[in-house]
């Protein structure tokens, strides 16, 4: 699960259409990324830092925390 990206975004009031327009990848595929299914590929990742949390660190952003099958 990507908990920053979910934190700064309650933060910023970003939601997670706003982040698929800027990828062009839908509310779904972008929902799952951010639940941890699947990766944001480094371009998507940088333009969605740099459109929507230009302050904000990559790294810091999209930093996997919790892995799924952790809480099997």
């Amino acid at each position: 699960m990507l908990s920053n990206l979910k934190a700064e975004m309650a933060r910023a009031n970003v939601t997670i259409a706003e982040i698929a327009t800027v990828t062009g990848m839908s509310y779904r595929t972008i929902s799952d990324r951010i639940k941890g299914k699947g990766q944001f590929p480094v371009q998507d990742a940088i333009e969605v830092k740099n459109v929507l949390f230009p302050g904000m660190d990559l790294e810091y952003l999209f930093t996997v925390s919790g892995k799924a099958q952790d809480s099997a």
